[in-house]
């Protein structure tokens, strides 16, 4: 077995099973991959693929596990391989970060502005996306740490760190009826459209559709959208209400709309930064950490990092639990 035979079945997997993508991607000869291929499967002596014909059209059950491991095995050795230049350049490099719209509108320009003080040699690639985009570059180790939010399954080898929580702010025009109440509730909102974020997976494991769904309301959520300023471009246009962070409505610079703290009737939202607990953590991720989460101690980082979780749920009891005895600063606590 030889790790240019691992590397090529990573390449046909993330390229929809096709040989000829792969080759593309990897800059090398599509006759070469597939003997690898068959050299590879010929000495474990089981398919990895499914086939019609020459075509592969799916992956074994068996061979859904070789791959987990290889890509593990894969990324070990590449760690390995960077151990000593990371020593040797621990103030340059690439510095690849995947997060919302939100968070990197509203939170990350005043991070980034005393980070890239501290590293301006450091090249920052920000990518946005949903956070089950997010998500799946994460788990492919497509970028070094992921910040959203919501209650998400990351998985066991993930290191998932809870940084600070925000409030929802419903927005309307000053004429809507919403605001001649001198306190909302749910079965208020429960009687317009809504316009607010995209759901992760799907709605039902949503917080903001479960807090309806406990007072036995169904909210009508007419139009998603993953930037606030779309959002609120909607609720100009007659849309329906909407529902963004709280951080993303401005007083001064929204004033055609109202906007209502929804702390007493929705639950808290909470912003978690992850990694891949696998990863070499370089000196200037844990300086970023320290920026955008200063309230972390390096203790505690240390035991984020170390701590072996047995499932994805211990995990995510052991962060509950945490949340519990001290509850998360308050986003404008330190950013505002």
């Amino acid at each position: 077995m030889k790790l240019q035979q691992l590397n090529y079945l990573i390449a046909i997997a993330d390229n929809n099973l096709s040989i000829t993508k792969a080759a593309e991607k990897l800059y090398t000869s599509q006759p070469g991959i597939s003997k690898q291929l068959r050299l590879l499967e010929s000495e474990l002596e089981t398919k990895i693929f499914e086939r019609n014909g020459k075509q592969l059209v799916g992956i074994t059950e068996l061979g859904d596990e070789i791959l987990n491991r290889s890509r593990k095995i894969v990324h070990e050795i590449n760690h390995i391989k960077n151990i000593t230049s990371v020593a040797n350049q621990s103030d340059s490099g690439n510095f690849s970060i995947a997060t919302t719209q939100t968070q990197a509108q509203y939170v990350l320009p005043k991070v980034f502005a005393n980070f890239h003080k501290r590293y301006p040699n450091l090249t920052i690639d920000l990518q946005q996306g949903t956070s089950d985009q997010i998500l799946t570059q994460l788990q492919k180790q497509e970028v070094d740490f992921a910040i959203a939010s919501g209650n998400i399954d990351l998985g066991a080898n993930i290191v998932k760190i809870p940084c600070f929580q925000w409030d929802r702010t419903i927005l309307f025009p000053h004429e809507h009826p919403l605001g001649d109440l001198r306190k909302i509730e749910l079965e208020d909102l429960a009687k317009y459209p809504i316009v607010t974020y995209p759901f992760i997976g799907s709605a039902k494991n949503s917080s903001l559709t479960s807090a309806f769904r406990k007072e036995k309301l169904e909210p009508n959520i007419v139009f998603t959208a993953r930037d606030a300023d779309v959002i609120k471009t909607y609720v100009r246009n007659g849309f329906g209400i909407g529902i963004i962070a709280s951080m993303a409505f401005s007083p001064q610079q929204d004033r055609d709309l109202l906007g209502y703290s929804t702390k007493d009737i929705l639950p808290r939202c909470t912003t978690w930064l992850a990694f891949n607990k696998n990863i070499f953590l370089k000196k200037y991720m844990k300086d970023f950490i320290n920026y955008f989460a200063p309230h972390i101690t390096s203790e505690q980082l240390s035991q984020y990092i170390h701590q072996d979780y047995t499932s994805s749920l211990q995990l995510a009891n052991s962060i509950e639990e945490r949340e519990r005895e001290k509850p998360l600063p308050m986003h404008q606590m330190w950013h505002i």
